[in-house]
C-alpha cells in the first residue's frame, strides 16, 4: 500500500515531436487510468509521456519501432 508508481508512456523515433508527446501522454494516461479503476490508489499512480526521446533502439525498421512502442512501469517510492 505503501508503493508509488509512474507510468511512462514512450512513442517510435519517425513521427514528429509534437504528436508523439501527445500520443505517449495518453498511452500512459490510458494506462494509469486502467490501474486506478482496478482498486490503486490514484494518489499512488502518476503518468508522463516521453515521446522518442528515450528510444529502446535508433533503428527504424519495424521490429525496432514496436520496441520503441511502450509503456513503463517505474517504481517511485516504497
Amino acid at each position: 500500500k505503501d508503493v508509488v508508481i509512474e507510468i511512462g508512456g514512450h512513442t517510435n523515433t519517425i513521427p514528429p515531436h509534437e504528436y508523439c508527446d501527445r500520443l505517449s501522454t495518453e498511452r500512459a494516461r490510458s494506462v494509469a487510468e486502467y490501474i486506478v479503476n482496478k482498486g490503486i490508489d490514484q494518489e499512488r499512480v502518476s503518468y508522463k509521456g516521453y515521446g522518442k526521446r528515450q528510444p529502446l533502439t535508433e533503428s527504424r525498421d519495424s521490429a525496432a519501432r514496436k520496441k520503441n512502442q511502450r509503456v513503463e512501469v517505474k517504481i517511485i517510492s516504497l
